[in-house]
Order: C-alpha cells, then sequence, then structure tokens
C-alpha cells in the first residue's frame, strides 16, 4: 500500500545541529513511510529555546500550505 501527505498522523520536529534549520518527519501509520521536509531559520536559535509544541504546529502549517 502506498502512503501519501495525506496519511500523515504525527509531525516531529528536529532542531538541525547548526541550530540554523528544523526538519519536520511526518509519519505515516506504515512505519516504513516517513515524509521529510525542513525549513531554513535567518538566525541560529539553541535548543533551550526550541519550543518543541509550537515548531510541531508550525510543522502542520506547513505541510497543509503545501498539500492544499
Amino acid at each position: 500500500m502506498t502512503m501519501t501527505p495525506a496519511d500523515i498522523e504525527q509531525v516531529d520536529p528536529v532542531l538541525g545541529d547548526d541550530g540554523r534549520s528544523i526538519c519536520f518527519y511526518g509519519h505515516t501509520p506504515d512505519e516504513d513511510q516517513t515524509f521529510v521536509w525542513s525549513v531554513s531559520l535567518p538566525m541560529a536559535i539553541t535548543e533551550d529555546a526550541f519550543l518543541l509544541s509550537a515548531w510541531r504546529e508550525v510543522g502542520w502549517l506547513i505541510f497543509m500550505r503545501e498539500a492544499g
């Protein structure tokens, strides 16, 4: 069964090692199918300033904008 972005159930954001990018992982019911997208930040942020829940929401918004 082929999954599409419409099958994404959860988005997990991860701060890049450089602190200047965020990678989003869109998980589907199929463990072998994960969608990945990223954004570049205008300035570096630290792990302490990385607000996971806020970036999870941003990831969904980016995904919905691109999918629509």
